[in-house]
């Protein structure tokens, strides 16, 4: 749930150092509201001892702080499984706090950190996808969806063709050969469809589609 705003004042209760984060605070007040914060945000607010008293505004920036930085943790997590792009992390967040402001400055601080990069994203993704045979066009797309601006997503394919070099020919009679084993006891005219459709949704051209299936299934 979002921070209330219109918090009253209330009573640091209780302040004890979180066993699972070194440097992270957990604050009880005698509201009975409960929230995560770091030092530095205790220290701004003063909030550095049991029985101060907090006035209805350092509560609520108590309190927004420490829904931040919950945000913040789940999109360490989230990162620390695989790569993941601004807007996917925007999207899973959105699933457990509605306000986007506090997703917002979350992701802002662990793009300030380095920690999130869409072009560090991009590299990665187009690089990997590349060697492992997707047209460009197919990598595009995928980019695309992931919330890769069109301008990140183009500087990305061509590094990863100039950096890991790329041959559509070779790429698109790759993927023919291993899909082609499983077209074997189709009719001809089958196969050739079916392994058409296959190249060209994995975003391979029409030249060089055709010049494959043509000599991997003949004429």
């Amino acid at each position: 749930m979002p921070p209330r705003l219109d918090s009253p004042g209330a009573l640091l209760k209780e302040l004890r150092e979180s066993p699972r984060t070194p440097g992270r605070y957990i604050v009880l007040l005698s509201t009975g509201e409960q929230c995560v914060v770091g030092i530095d945000t205790l220290a701004a607010l003063g909030a550095t001892r049991i029985g101060i008293a907090l006035d209805s505004q350092q509560v609520a920036q108590l309190l927004r702080a420490g829904a931040v930085t919950a945000l913040i943790d789940r999109a360490l997590n989230s990162l620390a499984l695989g790569r993941r792009t601004r807007r996917e992390l925007e999207i899973k967040l959105r699933r457990i706090q509605p306000d986007v402001l506090l997703i917002a400055e979350a992701l802002d601080r662990l793009e300030a950190n380095g920690i999130l990069s869409d072009v560090a994203v991009a590299r990665a993704e187009a690089s990997a996808r590349l060697r492992r045979g997707e047209a460009p066009a197919r990598v595009r797309q995928t980019l695309r969806r992931k919330g890769i601006d069109a301008r990140g997503t183009d500087a990305a394919i061509v590094e990863a063709i100039e950096t890991d070099g790329f041959d559509e020919l070779s790429a698109c009679r790759q993927q023919a050969q291993k899909r082609a084993k499983a077209l074997i006891s189709l009719a001809p005219v089958v196969a050739r469809r079916r392994l058409t459709a296959y190249l060209l949704r994995r975003g391979f051209g029409g030249r060089a589609v055709r010049s494959v299936v043509e000599e991997i299934l003949g004429r």
